[in-house]
Parts: C-alpha cells; structure tokens; sequence
C-alpha cells in the first residue's frame, strides 16, 4: 500500500453522473486502502480542493458547466504536483488527447473503464508523484550542497554517509548477475565517476527466449544524474515477457521518462534485443555512440542506431529511429557504450574519440569478453586526466558458438 506524507492517499473523482462516481469509490473502497472523494461538477471539486490534501484528481471529460479538461488544468495551475487523469469516450478520444497532450495530463482512460486498467494508472500516478517529488527534493538539496561546499567541510562526514546510502540504494538498480544468452557470451563494466553515477543498464527476459539489454546515460555527473538511474529502472519495469523489439523498448522507456524528468536531464539510451534462436542481435539507439562490432578478423564497423534522447517529447512525437539487424559470426562482438569510453577528455581538453578507441581495439586483437572490456576501460580512464571525468559502462555482446 502506497502511503503519502504518513497516511493514505486521496483520490478525487469527478464526474457529473453520480452513479458513475459512487460506482468507481465503491471499487475503490472494496480493492485499495485509498480514501475517495466524489464531486459531481468541477466547481464542487475546486472547492474540495482548497479544503485538503488531494493525491490524483480523476475528472469526466464531458461535463456541463465547467468542462473536464477545463478543470484539470485548473487543479495544474493550483498545484502541478498533482497527476491528473481523464475519462473520455471512444468518439471524443482524438479531441480529448490534442486537449490532454496542450494541458499535460498524466493519462487519459477510454470508457468503458476496465477495472485493472484504472487500478494500474492510479498506481502509476502516485508512483510519478512520489518520484517527482524524491527528485525535486534532492536536486535542491544537492545543488545547495554544492555552492556551499568551501563552507561545509565540518559536515564530510555526514556527506560520506549519504553518499554510501546513495551508493547502497543505486548498487540495487542494476543486475546483480550477467545472465547467459547461449551461443552469445555478455559481459559488462560500470565505473561511474563519483560514489553514484548517471550511467545505468539493465537486462530484460523477453518472450521466445529473446534477452533485451539496455544501456543508458543520464545527462549529468553525481547524484543529480544518479537519481534518474531511479526513473530508468522504473522504466524497464513490466517488460519482462513480453514480445518487444529495440524500438519498442526506447518508446516504453520514453513514456516514463517524459513523465517524471526534468527537460534539463534528458537521457541517451541504446538497447539490443538479443535472438539466441535465430543467432541475431536487433538494436536501436537514442543519443549513445555507436556502437561498435569487432570482426574476428579484426575488421570494425560503426553501428548507425540513431534515435533522439529519451525524455524530450511524448510519446506521439518520439521516434526511436531505423533498426538495425546483425548476425554475427563466431567471435565477432558488439560493444555498446555510454561517452564516459569514447568522450574521456585529457589536460588539453582533447577527446580520446572513436578513432583511439578503435586502434586501441586493434591494438587489443585476440583479447575478448571481460578482458577486452577491462582494458579499454583502463586505456580510456588512463587517457581521461581531468578531475571531473564522466562514468563510464561497456556491455559486450560476444558470438561463442
């Protein structure tokens, strides 16, 4: 049961029809913990509002007197920290959705409402307020840290501990194993640059036996860009079994993230979906550098997987861009990397770049899995002399057999 500030939350529901409404508290009531206000017009509800804490308002699109959407972007205006959500028919939905996407609505439901549907989307509400809020709250924390550090050196202590809960709590966002993908061998290294980072990966059982991975980097250094790491979990959450490809995966990833990031910490993403039955690998990218697929021969090829960043627009606009298919060969592998590899900046501000990184791949030829990756990380942090250096993660994807 989800609980705000120490008691349960407040759902308002908001419908001119009052069988409509006393039908969805009764639901409510019988399957959650939530305490339900009804409200038969959206003058009632405003009123309501100004008189107590309210979680997730729910309103009618089509009322009289004061519309739905008029309503809800009311209550935005009042406080924009509330997710709001919107019933509309099946003949008002390409209407209700150009008006929801012009007030930044949270969701809009279809009628006739499916119970479990509803159920999930208040889930997800609360879920986005409290993420919100946890991110807003630390970002203002930190940045007051930060223009004060020349004036807080008698609180290191207390710093070191929240850097190690901070620590504790993101080491519980990434895969404690590297699952196995037979004929494919994975490997991976995470360095980030400070006790938390902004980098973040995660593997995926999909359904026929498909494995997705996901590599990804938070705009940012420390525990600001470290807290999207929690957003980025929550994204990859629910696609456990399901029949997805690459771009499908970006697109899911995106919706969550439009939601609970900031504008300003947009997130570079590239995801391989691989095939162990069919001995391919399918990816797409949004914003990482290429990857990279070394040839047993030697031979090197830049993967163009070009898609925008994660977290910019809606889903409506987002496009994850072309796929792109491989079949390797027994022992070709493919790198996937976040720009702490290939952008490590030395004293001069020059770039290690893709062109060392490839001669250093060369220069690396018979080394390969965890080896491999190990050293490049080492050339490339070697490389990288500046004081604020950027995290670094590499997942390799290795044709065995």
């Amino acid at each position: 049961m989800v609980e705000v500030h120490g008691r349960n939350p407040v759902i308002m529901l908001v419908d001119d029809e009052p069988m409509v409404t006393q039908a969805l508290a009764l639901f409510l009531e019988l399957e959650t913990e939530y305490e339900v206000v009804t409200c038969i017009s959206g003058a009632e509800a405003l009123e309501r509002l100004a008189d107590g804490p309210v979680d997730v308002v729910v309103s009618d699109f089509l009322m009289p007197g004061m519309t739905g959407l008029e309503l809800l972007a009311e209550v935005g205006r009042r406080d924009p920290e509330i997710p709001r959500l919107m019933l509309t028919g099946y003949a008002d939905k390409e209407n209700a959705i150009r008006a929801i996407n012009e007030v930044g609505l949270f969701q809009y439901l279809e009628k006739p409402l499916d119970n479990d549907q509803f159920l999930l989307a208040l889930k997800n509400a609360l879920a986005h307020k409290g993420v919100r809020a946890a991110l807003h709250d630390k970002i203002q924390e930190l940045d007051r840290t930060l223009h004060q550090r020349d004036e807080l050196s008698a609180r290191d202590e207390e710093m070191r501990r929240e850097l190690d809960w901070a620590r504790t709590i993101q080491a519980k966002f990434l895969p404690e194993e590297v699952p196995g993908a037979d004929p494919f061998g994975l490997s991976v290294v995470y360095r980030p640059a400070m006790a938390v980072g902004g980098d973040f990966y995660e593997f995926v059982s999909l359904a026929e036996g498909n494995l997705g991975i996901v590599v990804a980097d938070s705009a940012g250094h420390g525990v600001q860009a470290a807290l999207g790491t929690a957003l980025l979990k929550f994204s990859t959450a629910g696609l456990a079994g399901k029949d997805l490809g690459p771009g499908d995966i970006l697109a899911r990833m995106n919706e969550v993230l439009f939601q609970g990031l900031p504008r300003e910490i947009p997130v570079a993403a590239a995801v391989a979906v691989v095939e162990p039955a069919a001995g391919r690998i399918r990816l797409a990218g949004a914003g990482l550098p290429h990857p990279i697929l070394v040839e047993k021969t030697g031979n090197m090829q830049l993967q163009p997987a070009n898609g925008l960043l994660l977290g910019l627009v809606d889903g409506a606009m987002y496009n994850p861009g072309n796929e792109v298919v491989l079949t390797p060969q027994v022992g070709d592998s493919l790198l996937l990397f976040s720009d702490g590899l290939s952008e490590a900046q030395n004293a001069e501000d020059e770039f290690y770049g893709e062109g060392r990184l490839q001669e250093d791949i060369a220069d690396l030829a018979g080394t390969a899995g965890q080896d491999l990756l190990e050293s490049l990380a080492d050339r490339a942090l070697a490389y990288g002399l500046r004081e604020y250096r950027d995290d670094l993660t590499v997942v390799g994807i290795t044709r065995t057999s």
